[in-house]
């Protein structure tokens, strides 16, 4: 039998990664290639499109011509991406704006407005959502809407990155529920758009792309973008997925009781459910998955992307030993934070840069680096993140376990935070859980979109039956008993100043 190929891309907040598979989920190759993000103001994060499809097309074609194989047994392609970026086209499909990216926060004013409108009830049982803050694009339209009318009453199409991308690739205007669900567009359970909410916008479904099941072929590639990537002409496009979802696919967490986390630029825990199951407390959301009649329990909150801001900011020294060619200067940050006691003496963080995060939403959550004193270094520092985002992660587990029933003992790790043995053991000694990285956590993503592609196309019969069968443990860590007294008291400090400043939020936020 011939062998295929399956080519997976993930487009991620920072940074987008392409990497090609064999037809038994082996990597041949893959690139990674970075963006930086335009930040208009504190409150504003953008990316212009060109941006996308041009790092696209680099990583692309960078996989295609090294791989060392022939690129006419690539047989199918799928991707994935961040959620909540998105873009308004104008009738001739070109932007009327930059992406505005998740992370962007300018919309406070509109989410509260919606939150008026819609109580948590109703959204939570229309769109699986928690109450909306800035981050999402439901808000985000309304902003666009009240800031920029003339340009509002342009809008032909809205996509997120995929879609763009997609539809660059097809002339289609397709998507995913994996994606649209947390717009607060889609609902979650009727599989439609919620016409109460997009009345609400002023928006009409013509405006919003085709959703289709995850694996779903839609065509070939357009002969043209074919040729400029190196492609086959025959090459089969199949609509993909959400990131953490397709992360979740790669390494193997697509039933009920595996859980995984992913610290990448954003954080986020999740485990699958063949149910929705709604939170009435509107802490943690209900999504749709990569596969159909899934769905995830998905908590998140800003990761990756403030240990970026921490090496930005203040670590110079590490970037330049990096730009000398010393070595990574994340490895020079994780060793500071190696070398200094667990607990970082007292010093800790409450991660909430831009607004509280799952299972605490509050738009005016700001972050906290509490405890500071004299004998206080640049490695406390650096410990207080790795461990204040572990504490984010170990509450969203405590609350999902209280959630859906099921026990949380270990945990599977992917995103860029798991290439951190130092990392890796601070999250398991946090939560007293087992995490675990796997052989294939660095393409997590991109394996999981690859998936998609085989399935779609017919190579796999099943993505979920696909995935348990490629994914592979590598590394084991196990909770470090000695650290438990220090870190039970970190996690009771963490709860008691969420608490204290509850109710307070706004008006520290002024």
């Amino acid at each position: 039998m011939e062998q295929q190929y399956f080519l997976g891309v993930d487009i991620g907040t920072t940074a987008i990664k392409a990497a090609l598979f064999d037809g038994c989920g082996q990597k041949l190759l893959h690139r990674t290639q970075e963006y930086e993000l335009l930040k208009p103001s504190a409150q504003r994060v953008e990316q212009a499109p060109h941006v996308y499809w041009d790092t696209f097309c680099a990583c692309v074609k960078y996989v295609v011509q090294h791989a060392g194989v022939d690129p006419q047994l690539i047989k199918a392609f799928a991707m994935d991406s961040s959620a909540e970026t998105i873009a308004f086209m104008d009738e001739n499909l070109e932007p009327l704006d930059n992406f505005y990216v998740w992370l962007d926060s300018r919309a406070e004013e509109e989410a509260n407005e919606i939150n008026k409108r819609f109580p948590a009830s109703e959204i939570i049982h229309a769109t699986g959502q928690t109450p909306i803050d800035p981050v999402y694009p439901a808000a985000k339209i309304l902003w666009f809407k009240k800031h920029k009318p003339e340009l509002f009453k342009r809008i032909r199409m809205m996509f997120m990155c995929d879609d763009y991308i997609l539809w660059k690739m097809s002339g289609k205007l397709a998507s995913h529920g994996s994606s649209w669900c947390t717009s607060y567009l889609w609902d979650i359970t009727r599989k439609q758009w919620w016409p109460e909410m997009l009345d609400y916008l002023g928006l009409d479904e013509y405006q919003l792309p085709t959703l289709y099941e995850t694996g779903t072929p839609i065509g070939t590639i357009l002969p043209q973008i074919a040729d400029e990537l190196g492609l086959p002409r025959d090459l089969l496009l199949v609509v993909g997925g959400q990131d953490q979802s397709s992360g979740a696919i790669g390494v193997g967490n697509v039933k009920p009781g595996i859980f995984s986390e992913s610290t990448g630029g954003a954080l986020m825990v999740c485990t699958a459910t063949y149910r929705p199951v709604f939170d009435e407390n509107g802490c943690i959301p209900c999504n749709y998955s990569d596969m159909e009649d899934v769905y995830m329990i998905q908590g998140g909150a800003k990761g990756g992307i403030l240990f970026r801001w921490l090496r930005d900011n203040l670590c110079r020294e590490e970037m330049m030993r990096e730009l000398a060619g010393e070595g990574d200067s994340y490895d020079f940050m994780t060793g500071l934070a190696a070398a200094t006691p667990p607990g970082a003496e007292g010093l800790f963080l409450l991660p909430f840069f831009g607004g509280g995060s799952t299972p605490n939403p509050d738009i005016y959550g700001r972050g906290v680096l509490y405890g500071l004193n004299l004998g206080h270094t640049k490695g406390h520092i650096i410990r207080a993140f790795m461990e204040g985002l572990a504490c984010n992660i170990t509450k969203i587990i405590e609350y999902t376990e209280r959630l859906t029933g099921i026990q949380v003992t270990q945990v599977r790790s992917l995103g860029g935070g798991s290439l951190s043995p130092v990392w890796c053991q601070i999250k398991a000694d946090v939560l007293n859980r087992q995490v675990v990285t796997m052989k294939n956590t660095q393409d997590a993503a991109c394996l999981g979109a690859a998936i998609i592609a085989g399935y779609g196309c017919g190579a796999f019969d099943s993505i979920a039956d696909t995935a348990l069968k490629f994914a592979k443990i590598d590394r084991v860590y196990d909770p470090n008993p000695g650290n438990r007294a220090v870190y039970n008291q970190l996690l009771k400090k963490y709860d008691l100043l969420i608490q204290a400043t509850k109710g307070y939020t706004e008006e520290l936020a002024k």
